[in-house]
């Protein structure tokens, strides 16, 4: 289909080269952006549906849930480490 919105578009710009009256080019001019809007959104569905992941592969909610868990209880059983806060010197006041 995508190969026929690209045809599509090139006959409307042949048509607005050969067309004589203003709204006959007008016409061909919505037509031809038009296809060629819509062969440009089919070669990308098809260009993100050849690198897609089938439905099959998809995790389902129990599993996702699961993983939710299994990392909530990993990040609990981790100690957390100490940060060291630097010291700072005090400097003694002047008595006025």
């Amino acid at each position: 289909m995508r190969f026929v919105w690209l045809v599509v578009s090139v006959l409307a710009f042949i048509f607005c080269y050969a067309a004589s009256t203003p709204g006959l080019l007008a016409i061909g001019l919505l037509v031809g952006f038009g296809s060629m809007f819509c062969a440009v959104l089919a070669f990308a569905a098809a260009r993100i549906e050849s690198t897609s992941r089938p439905d099959s592969a998809l995790l389902t909610p129990e599993v996702l849930a699961e993983a939710t868990e299994r990392a909530k209880r990993q990040r609990a059983a981790a100690q957390p480490v100490p940060v060291a806060r630097p010291v700072i010197p005090q400097q003694p006041r002047e008595q006025p």
